[in-house]
């Protein structure tokens, strides 16, 4: 499935209920370390520094870097709080999560739900 289906196929309504809350704690176990914040609404995360790219994503390693960081730019970022763009970010996180992790978006966004929230 490519990433304008999956797009397509997310439940809007699942995005817009996971809380930054959990997606935090998603992160966390799935071994993302929290870089500085881009902005006052959006934090990086990064893998840890020795972890290699997956397999799937090593060729991006033969592309010239600036074309390879359109593909992958080294990091994701997750909302802090809501705001009127929140669902959005969500789901542009969900799809790039979903391509690191070789995972449906809907998957990921299932896991993600599934965390406690505190």
């Amino acid at each position: 499935m490519n990433l304008v289906q999956q797009y397509v196929h997310l439940d809007l309504d699942a995005v817009a209920a996971v809380t930054p809350e959990q997606i935090d704690t998603y992160l966390c176990g799935a071994r993302w370390v929290r870089a500085e914040a881009i902005s006052p609404d959006l934090q990086a995360w990064t893998r840890p520094a020795s972890e290699p790219l997956p397999g799937h994503l090593q060729a991006l390693c033969t592309l010239p870097a600036r074309q390879a960081r359109l593909i992958w730019s080294g990091y994701v970022s997750s909302p802090v709080r809501r705001r009127r763009d929140y669902a959005a970010r969500v789901e542009e996180l969900l799809l790039v999560l979903g391509m690191f992790e070789r995972r449906l978006a809907s998957a990921v966004l299932s896991d993600i739900a599934t965390v406690p929230v505190a």
